[in-house]
């Protein structure tokens, strides 16, 4: 039989002979093996490691104007534009009037359409605050002035 195993390994075909030996072996449980009925070591068992976890602040806290404002809301500040008259928002919207031929057709009055103004220009958030009443405001430079939305 090793003869004939030589010729096939000389041929090419010698990785069918690791499967083949390895189950002869598992045939015969009493060669080679110590049966302790303990539980196998290795990275194959799961266990469990204790792993200590970093406590998380808060993600909004109290302080007062001058100690750094809020935490966390600087991508909210980012957004925020202004226009012309000073007022602040997250967009600005102008609604776009339909013409009507006439008036005696209120009942059917089409929704109003509105369309985002272009022409505001970002807001220069300087600060933010957390008031007592719990609102966040933001400290918004506007023509040369501090001014608190």
């Amino acid at each position: 039989m090793k003869f004939l195993r030589r010729i096939a390994g000389f041929l090419g075909f010698a990785k069918d002979e690791a499967h083949e030996v390895k189950d002869e072996d598992e045939d015969n449980p009493d060669v080679n093996r110590v049966e302790t009925h303990l539980p196998r070591k290795g990275f194959s068992v799961p266990v469990q490691v204790p792993v200590e976890r970093a406590q998380v602040g808060p993600v909004v806290i109290p302080c007062s104007v001058g100690e750094g404002g809020v935490q966390g809301l600087r991508w909210y500040a980012r957004r925020l534009r202004i226009d012309e008259d000073g007022d602040v928002a997250d967009e600005f919207l102008n609604e776009i009037l339909a013409e009507t031929l006439s008036s005696t057709e209120d009942h059917h009055r089409p929704l109003p359409r509105f369309e985002v103004k272009y022409s505001t220009r970002p807001a220069k958030v300087r600060n933010q605050a957390l008031s007592l009443d719990g609102k966040i405001q933001q400290g918004v430079e506007y023509q040369g002035r501090l001014q608190w939305v």
